[in-house]
């Protein structure tokens, strides 16, 4: 799937100046950093559903007993 990206041209500069500072190419460069964005996002969720309470907290020997 191919996905188009419009940046000014201020803002191509600086990421192609750190993909260059990474030693990569610029399109693995925007890659990562969309992987990145995903899982920035996913942790967000987590923090989230932790301050919701939304959690289920087990003990050590409570999992052990669910394991026999």
């Amino acid at each position: 799937m191919s996905v188009i990206i419009d940046f000014s041209p201020a803002d191509l500069q600086l990421i192609e100046d750190q993909a260059t500072a990474a030693n990569t190419t610029l399109e693995d460069f925007i890659k990562k950093a969309a992987n990145n964005a995903a899982y920035l996002a996913k942790l967000d969720r987590a923090d989230e559903q932790i301050r919701q309470g939304k959690v289920i907290y087990k003990t050590m020997e409570e999992l052990e007993a669910m394991a026999l």
